[in-house]
């Protein structure tokens, strides 16, 4: 029966060592299952430790992938599931998934909290933007909802719209009808509500275009 004869710590990669079995380099494998299979020189290398290795090896490489995928910034299941699937581990994903949820680590509610926050502090953006932004997310429509009626307390969507209508307008000293149906194709693509535009729109007193010289 072939037997492990040496195992290292490799030099780039501290976390991995190497096992090898008979003189032989075989296998590359995470130091959490050296720890877990108990390994030790002059332990036998049968098959089946062979495939439980290389089986729980590439569960590890692929939640190590995962803590860097989301370790740049929060991210939501969907895109996790995105990722699994393009590195191609569809097979791993009930077990991570699961396991980055255990860990407090994937969280959908905490994620449309933050990006709600950052797309209405930063880039000033209406809930119906927000909504259309995050369903392509695959967030739930409770979620969405939830966390934007708690952002109301802090930031007032009509007051939102309303200083960016008066910067769009700034330099406009005689607005007009076109100046209005322009205004509010803008405000209506940045995601406010009829009822905030509305609200931005009474600040102007808008006139008749002007006829055009025959």
């Amino acid at each position: 029966m072939p037997k492990i004869t040496k195992i290292t710590q490799q030099k780039k990669l501290q976390e991995r060592f190497n096992l090898f079995v008979d003189g032989k380099f075989e296998i590359g494998v995470d130091g959490k299952l050296i720890m877990k299979y108990d390994l030790s020189v002059g332990d036998e290398y049968t098959p089946e430790l062979k495939h439980d290795l290389e089986n729980d090896d590439r569960i590890e490489m692929a939640y190590s992938g995962l803590l860097n995928f989301i370790g740049f910034r929060e991210r939501c299941e969907f895109e996790v599931h995105e990722w699994l699937y393009k590195k191609q581990y569809p097979d791993l994903e009930d077990e991570l998934v699961q396991r980055l949820k255990d860990r407090n680590y994937l969280s959908d509610e905490r994620f449309a909290r933050l990006f709600i926050r950052d797309r209405v502090k930063i880039k000033g953006l209406g809930p119906i933007r927000l909504r259309h932004e995050l369903s392509k997310k695959r967030i739930a429509k409770h979620i969405v909802e939830a966390e934007i009626e708690s952002i109301r307390d802090e930031y007032s969507f009509d007051e939102l719209a309303t200083d960016q209508a008066q910067r769009k307008m700034k330099h406009i000293e005689k607005p007009t009808y076109k100046d209005k149906k322009r205004l509010w194709s803008f405000l209506q693509r940045r995601g406010f509500e009829s009822s905030s535009i509305n609200t931005a729109l009474s600040q102007f007193t808008f006139i008749r275009d002007e006829e055009p010289n025959l």
